[in-house]
Parts: structure tokens; C-alpha cells; sequence
């Protein structure tokens, strides 16, 4: 770490104008109290003015004008911790600019100022200083003397003639004889910079503390910060960055020669442009020796009073000129008592001219930079709760999505099982009645053929009843078993040539003679072309129509015809043969529609109309139709009368061609 010099590395020059001449006598004719009379005024200078910087301005004319200067410099000399270097400069004409004067007051600082007294020209100061001002005095005489308040130097006086003359006795005298009264106005003069220095950092303090009391902006905050810090220490620039490791863990440990990660100046603040610049940038931390070495020294801050630039990399957009720095680093929170806690970033502060950091200012700063720290790592804490709050907030939302869809998909279970239910109930209820129906009669059959006198015409009646309800119960299992091997893939499929007309011919002699005798019906086909033929499987075929025409028979109206046809039809550039089953009942309601080939589905109350069938003709019938490779459909209008509803099955079946051998 850079030392501080004796005395500071910044001067505040000030030029005044002579614009104030006391009438003087001869010196060479001065009373004896005219020293008296010289501290006197300097005295009163130093009582009438609250203000350092006027006291040192009003200070610098009179001595101009007492002492027939062209040139007055005066140099106050830090006496305290509190204490900023103060330089008032007079001309009797404006002859040297700003530079000048600062390259003049920095090289008295950069002396060796000996013990108090009077300086004369032959000093090494004065041979360093007339190698800058040759060209405005080219024959310039000195005289200049150090103050001495509480066996201290607290202050530097010079006063310039460009006469070939020298100083006088009498006015080496005189100057003599004000030291202890321009010693004690200096010493007020550093009395009043302390306090005012003192009610500066009270003041930025209270403003720095109030900022992060109420700030919940963290950004916000950061750039308050700076520009508070930056007004009291009266700098040039300042910026934050934090620092993102690429390895955290190894971060803690500083005795490594360089940590890897990357910097992000996070806001930045200018006295030229106090509004801050809302850009980011970054850039590598190894790329930047500065970054290291405070890196390095951390908790201590790296501060150099002249001649340092920073970002000492490419940054797009901020400025790297610069004579003072001050890094001090921005610290986390420790976790154990062993290790060392890590480094969140800097605090950079810039000044465009020389400037000696003091004791008093890397405090504050100091300071700044734990409150800073804090507010840092508790917004980051806070940001780390809030990701926290919203990951399980998510995780809660998604879980209670997940059970109300858990929860739909169990009330849909529940309503599919109630729906179940209510199918095996029907289903139990229509098997039980498809199966005690056949069994009484065939019991009463049996019992009634036992008799020894039955005559031959009851004996062959009831001969008939055995047979058809053992026909019944046949259809019944041979329903159930084909149905099974239709579910399972092991059903035969062995097409062949069938004639429509003739087949339908067939299923019509044996549907006379079961339902027209019993409920009065008629049935009408119509098949054209009459030579039309389908190449599919005849079995499933005809009991598919065996199925459709029992289901019709069933639900169609007494006294009323039930109509089969069968055509040809070019569908989707395919032929295909349409077969129609169309009978007038009491229908399919909307909401049963759907559901008509569903297993064990029967209609809403046909087991209380005693209405035969187990709910399976129509759900084998879809099967069998798929496993011909065809459609069925099933529609059902109401006709005028409102009650009398026209049902059509509609079955489309591919027109194959026979294989030729």
C-alpha cells in the first residue's frame, strides 16, 4: 500500500487579484511598532472571517499589499487527522495560470520544509521554483518562512518581487515579527476547515445512514451512495463493482497469487455527469492488476495518491485517467471464525488531480464500504429468499395443479366405476334373465314330458319349447365366446364369394318365422343390383345381419315394417356395398347415442319392458364389422307423430376383389 506523504499531494489553488494598498511609509522609516501593527491586522483578518478559505484569500492580499508583493502564496500544512491542505494564491496581476500555480504548490510540498523561520532564496525549494516562473520574473527575489503553531508546522509563507532589489532587513524583520500571529490565523484556519470538515462527514453520514434505512431499491441505493461519498470527499468519479468468481470456494483463499471471474461495474457516478449511467460492463478480474492487488489486501483498502488510472483494462464508456484511487473493498459475511469472509467487490474512488487520502477519509470510506457490504449481501439474501419463496411457490402450484388433475382423473375413475356398476347390475340382471327364462321353460318342458299320458301333440310342443330355448342359450354363449376371440385376435377371417340376395333370402325365411308370427312384423328387402356379391367372411357376415335384424325386431313398434337393403355405392374412390337396417320405434335418445355399442350397454328401461338380449348383440356387431375392415352408423330421427322415432343402421363393408390364382 502506497504511504501518504508528509504533507498532502492535493492543492486547491486560488487566485486573488491586488485589489487593496495600504498607505506605507518608507521602510527604511518604520517605528518600531509598525511589526506590532503588521500582526495586528493579520490578527484581525483571521478574528473577522468564520470561513478558512476567506481568512487564507483575505490573508494572502494583506501581506501582498503590507509587503510590496507581486506574488503571495500561502500553504497551509496538515496539523490534524481531520486536517485538508489549504492554498490561497495572490497576484497583482493575473500572470500565472492554474497549472502553474499547482505545479509551484506541489513542488513546496514535495520539500523538505526546514524549522521555522525565515527562507531565503538560496533554499533548494526556491531553485526548483525559479525554474518554472523564469520566463514571467526572470529576476525574481524571495522571501518566505514557515509558521509554528503548538511545535508544529502548520504553514508556509512566500512572497515574490521581480525587482533586481533584494528583501530588505527591515521587511525580513517585520515578517519575522508576524510569524506567531500568521501561525495562529493559519491555525484558525485549519480550526474552522476541521469543523467544517467534521459537520461535512456528520452530514454524510446521517445521509448515507438515512438512504439505507429507507432504501428498497438496491441499485438505487448503490448510486446514492456514491454520489453522497463523492460530493463530501469532493471527488471525481466514482463506481461499484461486484465480482463473480468462477470457483467461489477458492475465492476465500488470498494467498493465491490471482483469482479468475469477471468484474461488472454495477453503477458509476461523475462529478461532471452526476446522473448515473445506466449501462453494465464487465471484464475479466485477472486482466486487471489493480482488481488483484485490492483482491489481495483485502479487508485493507489499496489507495495511491497520484498517478493512478483505473479500470486498468479496455472498458467501453469509463474513464481511465486519473491521479488519486482509493479501492476499498466491499466485504461478505464471515463464515466461521477461521476463515476469511469473501470479497463482493470495490468501492473505487477517483480524483482527477493529486490527492493525499487521510486518516480521516479512508474511515469514512471505510465505513461506507461496510454499510455498503450490507445492503449488498442483504439484498442478496433477500433476492436468494424470493427465488426460494417462488421455486417452492411454483413447486406448491404445480403440486396443487397436479392434485386437482389427479383429482379430476378420480372423480372420472369414480364416475367410469359408477358407470361400471351400473353395467354389471344390468348385465347381471339381463344374464340372470336371459338365463332362468330358458331354464324354467325348459324345466317345466321336461317335467311336463314325464307324464305317462301327455299326448303325442303336447309331447311334441313341448319338444319345440326345449329346443328353443336351448337354441337361446347356444346364441347367448356363442355370443360370449365369439366375442372373446374377437377382443383376443383369434377369430378366423376366411373371405369368400357371397351372393347378397341370395344370403339375405335366407336370413329373412328364418327371421318370418320367428318374429312375424309373434309381434306381427314384416320385413322388406331390396337388393340392387339383384346379382350384387361381396367377397368378406361369411360367417361374420350373416351374424352381423342376424344381430341387426334381432335389435331391430326388438325395439321397433308392433304391427310395422322393418326395411334391409343392400347396394353398391363409389365411396372415396372405393367401391363399397351399404347395407341399411331401418326400423320405427321408440329410438335412441341424443345422450344414448354415443354410447349404443358400448358392452353391455341396453337401453334406458327395456329390461323393465321385459325387452330379451344381455347388451353384447351390438358390441358384436362393431367388432365384427372391424374385423371386416368396415363402418357402421347408426342414426335416429323422430317422424312427424314425435314419438315414433326412425332408427338406421348403416353398414359399409369394402368391395375386395378375389385373389385370382
Amino acid at each position: 500500500m502506497n504511504q501518504p506523504s508528509k504533507v498532502h499531494d492535493k492543492l486547491m489553488p486560488h487566485s486573488i487579484s491586488h485589489s487593496k494598498t495600504k498607505p506605507q511609509l518608507p521602510l527604511g522609516s518604520q517605528d518600531p511598532e509598525d511589526g506590532a501593527l503588521v500582526a495586528n491586522t493579520i490578527l484581525q483578518v483571521a478574528l473577522n472571517n468564520r470561513d478558512s478559505t476567506k481568512i487564507l484569500g483575505s490573508l494572502a492580499t494583506e501581506l501582498g499589499a503590507l509587503f510590496n508583493a507581486e506574488l503571495c502564496i500561502i500553504i497551509t500544512l496538515e496539523g490534524d487527522a481531520l486536517g485538508k491542505d489549504e492554498t490561497r494564491v495572490w497576484q497583482s496581476e493575473a500572470r500565472l495560470s492554474e497549472s502553474e500555480i499547482k505545479e509551484l504548490t506541489q513542488i513546496t510540498l514535495d520539500s523538505e520544509i526546514g524549522r521555522p523561520g525565515i527562507i531565503t532564496a538560496r533554499t533548494t525549494l526556491f531553485n526548483s521554483i525559479d525554474s518554472i516562473i523564469a520566463d514571467i520574473f526572470p529576476h525574481q527575489t524571495w522571501l518566505g518562512i514557515c509558521t509554528q503553531f503548538q511545535q508544529q508546522t502548520n504553514g508556509l509563507v512566500l512572497l515574490l518581487k521581480s525587482q533586481v532589489n533584494d528583501w530588505t532587513q527591515e521587511e525580513r524583520t517585520r515578517l519575522a515579527h508576524s510569524a506567531n500571529s500568521l501561525a495562529i490565523a493559519i491555525a484558525q484556519a485549519q480550526l474552522q476547515q476541521e469543523s467544517r470538515t467534521r459537520t461535512r462527514y456528520q452530514n454524510l453520514l446521517r445521509n448515507l445512514s438515512q438512504q439505507i434505512s429507507q432504501s428498497y431499491h438496491p441499485k438505487l441505493l448503490l448510486e446514492n451512495c456514491l454520489a453522497e461519498i463523492g460530493h463530501a470527499l469532493g471527488l471525481d468519479r466514482g463506481l461499484i463493482l461486484l465480482f463473480k468468481y468462477q470457483n467461489p470456494l477458492k475465492a476465500r483463499d488470498r494467498k493465491q497469487d490471482s483469482v479468475r471471474g469477471t468484474a461488472k461495474i454495477t453503477c458509476q457516478w461523475s462529478s461532471q455527469s452526476p446522473a448515473a449511467d445506466s449501462n453494465v460492463f464487465s471484464f475479466p478480474l485477472e486482466s486487471s492488476a489493480l482488481c488483484q492487488q485490492a483482491w489481495q489486501q483485502a479487508p485493507d483498502s489499496l489507495y495511491f495518491n497520484a498517478r493512478a488510472a483505473f479500470p486498468d483494462v479496455a472498458v467501453d464508456s469509463v474513464a481511465t485517467k486519473g491521479e488519486g484511487l482509493l479501492m476499498m473493498p466491499l466485504m461478505g459475511k464471515k463464515t466461521s471464525e477461521t476463515d476469511l469472509a469473501m470479497v463482493l467487490g470495490l468501492l473505487v474512488l477517483q480524483t482527477d488531480m493529486t490527492h493525499h487520502w487521510s486518516q480521516s477519509e479512508l474511515e469514512l470510506v471505510s465505513w461506507t464500504g461496510v454499510q455498503i457490504s450490507t445492503a449488498i449481501t442483504h439484498d442478496q439474501t433477500l433476492n436468494r429468499v424470493q427465488f426460494i419463496v417462488e421455486e417452492r411457490t411454483a413447486q406448491l402450484k404445480s403440486s396443487m395443479d397436479m392434485q386437482g388433475k389427479l383429482s379430476a382423473k378420480m372423480r372420472q375413475h369414480i364416475e367410469q366405476l359408477q358407470k361400471l356398476h351400473q353395467l354389471k347390475d344390468d348385465f347381471m340382471n339381463s344374464m340372470s334373465h336371459e338365463l332362468k327364462t330358458p331354464l324354467t321353460s325348459m324345466k317345466l318342458a321336461i317335467k311336463m314330458l314325464r307324464q305317462s299320458e301327455l299326448p303325442p301333440a303336447m309331447r311334441e310342443k313341448y319338444l319345440d319349447i326345449l329346443e328353443q330355448e336351448w337354441n337361446r342359450e347356444y346364441s347367448l354363449i356363442k355370443d360370449l365366446l365369439t366375442l372373446q376371440q374377437v377382443e383376443s385376435g383369434e377369430l378366423d377371417y376366411s373371405p369368400q364369394e357371397l351372393d347378397l340376395a341370395a344370403t339375405i333370402a335366407d336370413l329373412s325365411q328364418a327371421w318370418q318365422l320367428k318374429w312375424q308370427s309373434e309381434r306381427d312384423l314384416n320385413l322388406l328387402c331390396n337388393v340392387d343390383p339383384q346379382d350384387l356379391k361381396i367377397h368378406t367372411d361369411a360367417e361374420s357376415l350373416k351374424q352381423i345381419l342376424q344381430e341387426l335384424l334381432s335389435n331391430a325386431s326388438k325395439y321397433c313398434d308392433p304391427h310395422t315394417t322393418i326395411k334391409l337393403s343392400a347396394t353398391s355405392q363409389l365411396i372415396d374412390r372405393q367401391e363399397q356395398v351399404v347395407i341399411a337396417v331401418t326400423n320405427l320405434g321408440a329410438g335412441i335418445t341424443a345422450a344414448e347415442l354415443p354410447h349404443i355399442f358400448d358392452k353391455f350397454r341396453r337401453g334406458q328401461g327395456v329390461t323393465d319392458r321385459a325387452v330379451p338380449g344381455t347388451g353384447l348383440g351390438l358390441t358384436l356387431v362393431q367388432y365384427l364389422v372391424e374385423h371386416l375392415n368396415g363402418t357402421i352408423e347408426v342414426t335416429s330421427e323422430p317422424t312427424e307423430e314425435m314419438s315414433v322415432f326412425t332408427t338406421t343402421f348403416l353398414l359399409k363393408l369394402p368391395q375386395i376383389q378375389p385373389a385370382i390364382s
